[in-house]
């Protein structure tokens, strides 16, 4: 029998924004059944905690906010956590009564019926469609993520995004317009295309890679918003996925594009294809976009000539938004070759060596006008981020003007940088 009781519910997202998508197509679910979403946790029923299991640093986080977090309140574990551990998440958390995977949303009756129950519900999928139909709860304002395709094919050795999310499965392109043109009606702005590989988009679907064709929809329909591509992986198809993003007069002149690292040999053990890094370096740069890009330091058999390659490609100044990682031993293949000291070395190296270039790239915007979205404010100052910028991941922008418009678009003067914010 169905639980016809209304619930309020507390929505905390760890990881990365494909979670945060996730979280929002179950809230969309559960307040279509008129229960409520609430912000702050201690009104709330029950916590809804989507983990996150990328790395062990991120898995550990998981731990101690579930556990922490079920001392006070009935919580509700959804995610990555779930779906890699599996029925091991029952010792794990004896605490905790209910668990699912990562795709709750498809089971929000599930969810409901098992709120009060002592049975613990897992439902496990991986390989399953993604969210076609589903409702959406948009936890963001003037800017959201559009999430075109679940899972991935590729077998990056690092990697265990495979074993979690399944093989890849996109959503249509019709389906994706119709997604964003519901936000827009919601008053969205700006729409962060994601996914696990956007560079494959639609090659499940269509039998061939569509993000060409994704882009070129998206110009054409919403020729007044805003669009930033993430997550594109790099092989031969980036030279026109590049062309296409600066010739569209709908995207951001952004990309990200995680090459992981910049020695063949490294590159190599990564299971991943054979690029030149330098020579698609250049050419974004010549295109004029803005590069984002993560690089792994201390990858196994990652010796010290390979390390002075990727430090010269970074002192280059290539990169002008840098994730940096080091090497986190996720599945046991690959023995970890490379000691922990000296991992720590080169991350701080490279970490100061960005450091720098960051902070004399902010200068050069210094006393020019830009166009900047502020989010919040603390009655002292307002925060927000350049346009440019991507949300979550870049710079931060501060204003002691609190009566800037928030939620839309203004023109700033940069005027100083302090502890790498932009002040205006």
């Amino acid at each position: 029998m169905k639980n016809k009781k209304k619930y309020s519910f507390f929505p905390l997202t760890l990881g990365c924004s494909k979670n945060q998508v996730d979280m929002e197509y179950l809230l969309g679910e559960i307040t279509k059944r008129g229960h409520i979403i609430v912000g702050d946790m201690d009104k709330a029923d029950f916590v809804l905690l989507n983990t996150c299991s990328f790395i062990h640093e991120a898995r550990v986080e998981s731990e101690k906010v579930a556990k922490r977090l079920s001392k006070k309140k009935k919580v509700i574990l959804l995610g990555c956590y779930v779906q890699m551990f599996g029925e091991r998440v029952f010792k794990i958390f004896p605490e905790i009564d209910l668990f699912f995977g990562t795709e709750g949303g498809k089971f929000t009756e599930k969810i409901l019926e098992n709120l009060n129950g002592k049975k613990k519900i897992l439902k496990l999928n991986g390989n399953e469609n993604i969210f076609y139909s589903l409702e959406r709860y948009p936890l963001n304002r003037f800017h959201t993520y559009i999430k075109i395709s679940e899972g991935c094919i590729r077998r990056c050795s690092f990697c265990n995004i495979p074993s979690i999310r399944g093989g890849l499965r996109s959503k249509k392109i019709d389906e994706i317009l119709k997604e964003v043109e519901k936000m827009v009606s919601m008053g969205f702005q700006e729409f962060e295309i994601i996914s696990e590989d956007t560079s494959l988009y639609g090659i499940d679907l269509y039998k061939r890679r569509m993000i060409l064709k994704l882009i070129e929809s998206l110009t054409k329909n919403f020729t007044d918003k805003k669009f930033r591509l993430l997550y594109v992986y790099p092989d031969k198809s980036i030279y026109d996925i590049v062309s296409a993003v600066k010739e569209s007069k709908s995207f951001i002149k952004y990309i990200d594009v995680p090459f992981q690292h910049v020695s063949e040999n490294v590159i190599k053990y990564m299971n991943r294809e054979k690029v030149d890094v330098f020579e698609i370096s250049r050419m974004i740069k010549k295109m004029g976009l803005v590069l984002r890009s993560s690089f792994i330091v201390g990858f196994p058999e990652e010796k010290a000539k390979d390390f002075k390659m990727l430090k010269d490609y970074i002192k280059e100044g290539y990169v002008d938004k840098l994730g940096l990682f080091m090497y986190s031993d996720e599945n046991d293949r690959i023995k970890d070759t490379v000691d922990y000291s000296k991992k720590i070395e080169r991350f701080n190296i490279l970490i100061n060596i960005n450091k720098r270039l960051a902070l004399k790239r902010m200068k050069e915007k210094i006393g020019k006008f830009h166009e900047a979205v502020f989010y919040h404010s603390d009655g002292e100052f307002i925060y927000g981020r350049l346009l440019e910028d991507a949300p979550d991941i870049d710079d931060v922008i501060v204003s002691n003007n609190i009566k800037l418009q928030r939620f839309n678009l203004v023109k700033v003067k940069v005027k100083d940088i302090k502890y790498y914010h932009y002040i205006c």
